[in-house]
């Protein structure tokens, strides 16, 4: 894929390694395109750095970032509202949030 410019990634305190590696693990290709699981995601992100401890909005965020810039579709199945797909091209509104 192509080359990140760490500066310009909000990432917390993890390692971009580590989101890359989990990325590209959980990432399934679908008809409509890649598809990124955060609850499988953020699961295999806490196993694979032992931070357990982090809100899982943290750690989605972190992840989600990195696999929106790679170019794949976020499944954000782990909290209210699971049936909400987010694709790279799609931006935020305030209406999302309310």
């Amino acid at each position: 894929m192509g080359h990140f410019d760490i500066g310009h990634f909000d990432v917390g305190h993890f390692e971009m390694i580590d989101l890359l590696s989990v990325i590209d693990a959980c990432t399934t290709d679908r008809a409509a395109g890649r598809l990124v699981s955060m609850g499988k995601a953020v699961e295999e992100l806490r196993v694979l750095t032992g931070d357990f401890v982090s809100p899982d909005e943290t750690v989605a965020n972190a992840l989600s970032t990195v696999a929106l810039e790679r170019g794949c579709a976020v499944l954000f199945d782990e909290q209210p509202g699971a049936d909400i797909v987010r694709a790279p091209w799609q931006e935020a509104s305030p209406a999302d949030d309310a």
